[in-house]
């Protein structure tokens, strides 16, 4: 489920529904810490090599230097409670279909739970069984 936020290239401009200023915040590359969907917590091994790398609106996810899948923001609303982002896969099977989240960032620390396509928009962070959600935990990667 990781593989549903990411991206290949940096877009001219932000699209409309975003908030910019959060999105800046968001900006730049994200170490995978922790994963959970269905109730089950990925083995750390794995995850070592997944990063998350954020450009403009489009979101990348990489297994090591492969990109995994993409997605570009079309919402980001850190007004909400809690903090709200759509995502719209650009590639692979599930292309074009958009995916609902809540994401919160504590200082160098991004919490983000998304929603499998056509499912609501989650209400806590969590990625218990029978949810269709995946929690995910990342930290700012240093330059």
């Amino acid at each position: 489920m990781l593989t549903l936020i990411v991206a290949l290239a940096a877009l001219a401009e932000a699209p409309k529904g975003i908030d910019e200023a959060a999105l800046k915040k968001l900006q730049g590359s994200w170490q995978v810490t922790a994963q959970e969907h269905g109730g089950k917590r990925s083995p750390a091994k794995e995850l070592a090599s997944l990063t998350l790398e954020v450009a403009r609106s489009r979101f990348t996810t990489r297994d090591g230097g492969d990109v995994k899948e993409d997605a570009e923001v079309v919402h980001l609303d850190a007004r909400a409670t809690p903090a709200a982002v759509d995502l719209k896969i650009t590639a692979g099977p599930d292309r074009d279909k958009v995916i609902k989240g809540i994401w919160k960032l504590d200082g160098e620390e991004l919490t983000v739970c998304i929603a499998e396509p056509g499912r609501e928009r989650p209400k806590e962070f969590k990625g218990a069984e029978g949810m269709g959600q995946t929690l995910l935990a990342f930290k700012r990667a240093k330059k």
